[in-house]
């Protein structure tokens, strides 16, 4: 199966990077492509549901913002499901 996820507020290159090498890690997952410029990721999975794959993406995955005292803090981000032709 192919999923193919948008990852709005997904911006931190490192912790992008860190969950594409998790997902590959996973013996359930096949493929991963993704484009960080894009905020999306196409997953090629076997034994994993699309929604197994969606909560590891949220408890794993998240963004950064500047808060109002100027300090930088991490904010979770919410994957989205669908035919989003993610660019590599």
């Amino acid at each position: 199966m192919k999923t193919e996820i948008q990852l709005g507020g997904a911006n931190c290159p490192v912790c992008f990077e860190t969950v594409r090498e998790m997902l590959l890690e996973d013996s359930r997952v096949t493929a991963v492509h993704s484009s960080f410029s894009s905020h999306c990721m196409e997953v090629e999975h076997g034994a994993m549901s699309a929604e197994e794959l969606i909560g590891l993406l949220h408890r794993n995955l998240h963004g950064v913002e500047i808060a109002g005292n100027g300090e930088q803090v991490m904010v979770d981000v919410e994957p989205s499901v669908g035919e989003w032709h993610c660019h590599r």
